[in-house]
């Protein structure tokens, strides 16, 4: 069975500081693509697209990273307040896998937003259970009920530093998460 993989981009993928756990070396940030000014549409709180309304964001990331997640074999599921925006940007920095977007279960984005993550997650593990790595950067603010039910329903969460982003060290838990399941 394939693994699903819920993947945040704020904090996870595109970082807030530097990429050095990718760094090579002592001399090197660590970050391989860095993308400033793009625009891209985006929904308001009430969940619709916003038109006519363009919004500009730097992104940083590394490409190290990117690679590494492209090697493994999972369903990628978008679990981001980019929401339909999010497949954009995951071909923008280099992903290759075919995705989809989890939307919130009532449809309409709140802050924070790791509340409805959790709540479209967990029920869509009840309908259609399947092994599941969560990788958020604010996992951190759920309850402890939360992360036990994540744990009762199989799951292995990473919760990156927002500054940093995914590790090397993420990617190896993954990569053995992966091969159990």
């Amino acid at each position: 069975m394939t693994v699903r993989l819920y993947q945040d981009i704020d904090g996870c993928l595109n970082v807030y500081a530097s990429g050095q756990p990718w760094a090579e070396s002592k001399d090197e940030d660590g970050l391989r693509g860095e993308l400033s000014g793009t625009a891209f549409s985006f929904f308001d709180h009430s969940g619709d697209r916003t038109t006519g309304l363009v919004t500009k964001f730097a992104m940083k990331w590394n490409s190290r990273l990117i690679d590494a997640l492209n090697e493994l074999d999972v369903e990628l599921v978008w679990t981001t307040t980019w929401r339909a925006d999010a497949p954009g940007v995951g071909k923008l920095v280099g992903l290759s896998h075919r995705n989809r977007v989890l939307h919130p279960k009532n449809g309409k984005t709140t802050f924070p937003s790791i509340h409805w993550k959790y709540e479209a997650l967990v029920a869509e593990q009840q309908e259609s259970p399947s092994p599941f790595i969560w990788v958020d950067d604010e996992i951190i603010d759920l309850p402890r009920a939360a992360i036990e039910t994540i744990h009762q329903l199989g799951g292995l969460y990473i919760c990156p530093d927002p500054m940093f982003g995914m590790t090397p060290l993420h990617l190896e838990r993954m990569r053995e998460y992966i091969a159990q399941h």
